[in-house]
């Protein structure tokens, strides 16, 4: 091993003093080569920081009054569905939806699963979503108030997003309603009646009776359950079909704020914003690096926006 390596040493020498270098100028040069590539990488991330945050913040509907909230992702397998468009097309989107989920580190279902991501293109989508709501209204809309269904129906967008998340324990089981005695003594005392087990989540307080949070971990977590995206194929003119599959793939995977004001901001996400073929023809660095981010975050740290915005830079600016 070591004559080979006297070999080699000796060629590089040959070769330098063939171009008249002194080993102290090929030293000072491939140092200072390497300390300007370094310079400009950690320049060019100091300049990316700042938008990629505000980025993420905007997706993520930050809380500034709940700065810790924690974000909703898929733990159980993805199944999409595709309705409404033809064949070849439906085959087209399930199969870029495949995609970007494996490349995100995303939960994938195999072919035989039950839909849990529903992709509706319709060019009549309040009477679509009016006949959701009235054939199963809870399946589709959970809890929510007839006000905020009634907004959600009459408001015209290309595409429209319902979510439904719920909050388990960072081990993925159901959170227990919470009991506290004094407060169910008082609830015995006004009602007249015992309380004697505490009901299911959903019709109270939800805890983790089995952790303790802290000012840098959540005790729960928000995991997506199902998803709506309902597309109104009358808005679609000039929008190509890979457009439109990042689109709902972008929307599918992650919950996005609705209406977020993404600025200059390198994202799929504006494609509704102008003219569809000004737009990008697909995902963006940006996009592939908040997926790939927010499925490789920590689901229970309080920092969990600022670990993706860190890592999207990373992953942006190599």
């Amino acid at each position: 091993m070591k004559p080979r390596i006297s070999v080699f040493a000796a060629a590089l020498a040959a070769l330098a003093n063939a171009n008249g270098w002194t080993a102290a100028e090929q030293a000072t040069d491939t140092s200072s080569a390497a300390g300007n590539s370094d310079v400009t990488i950690t320049a060019q991330r100091a300049a990316l920081s700042p938008r990629v945050s505000a980025f993420v913040d905007q997706v993520t509907a930050f809380d500034p009054a709940d700065p810790g909230q924690g974000l909703a992702r898929w733990r159980e397998s993805v199944c999409p569905l595709v309705t409404g468009l033809p064949r070849d097309e439906g085959e087209f989107m399930l199969g870029r939806l495949s995609e970007v989920a494996q490349a995100a580190g995303a939960p994938l279902a195999g072919e035989q699963c039950r839909p849990n991501l529903y992709i509706f293109v319709s060019g009549k989508t309040q009477e679509l979503l009016r006949a959701m709501d009235k054939r199963n209204p809870t399946f589709t809309f959970g809890d929510a108030s007839p006000v905020l269904v009634d907004e959600f129906t009459a408001t015209p967008r290309a595409v429209r997003v319902w979510y439904h998340t719920v909050q388990k324990t960072p081990e993925g089981l159901p959170l227990l309603s919470m009991s506290i005695p004094e407060l169910n003594h008082a609830q015995e005392e006004a009602s007249g009646a015992r309380i004697l087990n505490p009901g299911p989540v959903d019709r109270g307080f939800g805890t983790n009776a089995w952790a303790e949070s802290s000012h840098l971990t959540l005790n729960a977590v928000w995991d997506i359950s199902r998803v709506f995206v309902i597309v109104d194929q009358t808005r679609l003119k000039g929008v190509s079909r890979g457009q439109l599959a990042d689109y709902v793939a972008m929307v599918g995977l992650a919950e996005v704020k609705p209406g977020a004001r993404l600025g200059d901001a390198d994202t799929i996400l504006t494609l509704f914003e102008a003219a569809p073929q000004a737009g990008r023809p697909g995902m963006s660095d940006w996009d592939r690096a908040f997926l790939k981010s927010l499925y490789a975050s920590e689901a229970r740290s309080r920092l969990q926006r600022s670990q993706i915005a860190s890592n999207m830079v990373r992953v942006i600016v190599p």
